[in-house]
């Protein structure tokens, strides 16, 4: 038995998880995730700012107390799209190596899927013919099984980027949503994927179930493996988008005010892939990347 933890340094938010490991079996011991905006402005800019970084550094400052508390054995640290887009990632990396003695290893889109689909996969039984949805803030991968083999498609769109391109404020006007709905349209082509069952996970779609069950508290346990239809989706998002920032923080007490600023964007992305691919209703996973990333070692 060991206890190990994930480190999941994305674009729009990085996450913690520690888990006891035996025998190949995960239990959660401390989970969490805070908005920390690494990519702002930085397809502008193509560098992760200073104001990020003292953000993300405190964040990282607070996980390692965490680490430390549960008496951590190896801890697993990744990079996703903000590494990968950023022309300094490698002073960032090698400053945080100095301050806080981590390891950032970044990793390909394809890998970000395949993680993502062995810690989804973790908690399903027998899990077939799914289509897995990762919607970060400057990527979004879709998974499928194809012939026993997984298929990791990763396009450079998430809710930072989206939000900062188009929907840079709410009430959003139809000008903006129809550009928006351009501009998706010329990333995600059509594909047969109308007939596979659709998995949520990340800050998006689990925001999304927290909004859906009304809670007046995030808990992701209530919110894991629940099944919303493409009807309650678009609900939602209409009443999003023609919301301020602060009506949606005040409406919506479960969803972390920083959350605010983005989750219309990622809304938009779930109903409009939901549309592409004529699916009728998406199942919420509490089980991502972390689970993923701890699971490929032990």
């Amino acid at each position: 038995m060991v206890v190990i933890g994930a480190l999941d340094c994305g674009s729009n938010s990085t996450r913690l998880l520690i888990s006891r490991v035996e025998n190949g079996a995960l239990e959660n011991l401390y989970k969490e995730h805070q908005v920390t905006r690494l990519s702002d402005s930085i397809d502008k800019t193509g560098r992760i700012s200073d104001d990020s970084k003292k953000r993300f550094f405190k964040v990282l400052r607070k996980y390692i107390r965490k680490i430390e508390e549960y008496e951590v054995q190896e801890v697993f640290c990744i990079g996703t799209a903000v590494f990968r887009n950023s022309k300094n990632s490698d002073e960032v990396i090698d400053e945080v190596k100095k301050r806080f003695n981590l390891d950032i290893k970044i990793i390909s889109g394809e890998e970000e899927g395949l993680l993502t689909s062995l810690g989804v996969q973790s908690s399903f039984e027998n899990l077939q013919n799914y289509l897995i949805v990762d919607i970060g803030g400057q990527s979004t991968e879709l998974i499928t099984d194809i012939e026993n083999k997984l298929d990791v498609q990763s396009e450079d769109i998430g809710v930072v980027s989206m939000s900062e391109n188009y929907f840079i404020e709410n009430p959003i006007s139809i000008d903006k949503e129809r550009n928006a709905i351009n501009y998706f349209n010329d990333i995600f082509h059509n594909k047969d994927y109308g007939h596979r069952q659709l998995i949520g996970v990340s800050g998006t779609f689990t925001s999304l179930g927290s909004i859906y069950l009304n809670q007046k508290k995030y808990d992701e346990n209530e919110i894991d493996k629940i099944i919303i239809s493409y009807d309650s989706v678009k609900s939602i998002y209409e009443d999003l988008k023609n919301l301020s920032e602060p009506k949606i923080i005040s409406k919506y007490p479960s969803l972390d005010p920083k959350r605010a600023l983005t989750i219309t964007s990622g809304l938009f992305l779930v109903i409009n892939l939901l549309k592409k691919y004529k699916i009728t209703q998406l199942k919420v996973s509490k089980s991502d990347i972390l689970e993923g990333l701890i699971l490929k070692y032990f």
